[in-house]
């Protein structure tokens, strides 16, 4: 019987973690997609315009760890438009579950009316104690 020296034992057992580890790699990974271990908020682009530019509807997708907590998702848009700049801005309070979802916003113009085009809208989503933003251009179209 041969006897086995420290240096082979040793690469036995890497070899055997190895193959451990690479078998539960995709099992991790499939679980970390799930379940993001940070709060994540985009709004979606194109918003949709409603009532003459009285309100866009916008679609925000979001994600936090679930919690017995609830979090809350702002939005705010603003346009420049013919003789100023048409804004407006809502909030609503979500339940974080772990997974994306994705919500409808109302945003109802307070100065002038919305136009069809490009404005720029900022998400916050904040849910203790987490917390993401995302701002930028989005369109908004008929």
């Amino acid at each position: 019987m041969k006897k086995l020296t420290a240096g082979k034992t040793a690469a036995v057992v890497a070899v055997a973690g190895g193959a451990i580890l690479a078998s539960i790699a995709p099992v991790l990974a499939d679980v970390s997609a799930q379940s993001p271990s940070q709060a994540l908020v985009r709004v979606e682009s194109p918003a949709k315009w409603k009532a003459l530019g009285a309100a866009v509807e916008v679609d925000v997708t979001f994600s936090c760890p679930a919690s017995p907590s609830q979090g809350y998702v702002n939005i705010s848009i603003s346009q420049t438009v013919l003789g100023g700049v048409a804004s407006g801005g809502t909030s609503k309070s979500v339940t974080c579950t772990g997974a994306f979802q994705t919500i409808k916003l109302s945003v109802t113009a307070q100065n002038r009316a919305f136009r069809w085009g490009t404005a720029y809208a900022k998400a916050e989503l904040s849910s203790w104690p987490h917390s993401a933003t995302h701002e930028g251009e989005i369109q908004i179209r008929p």
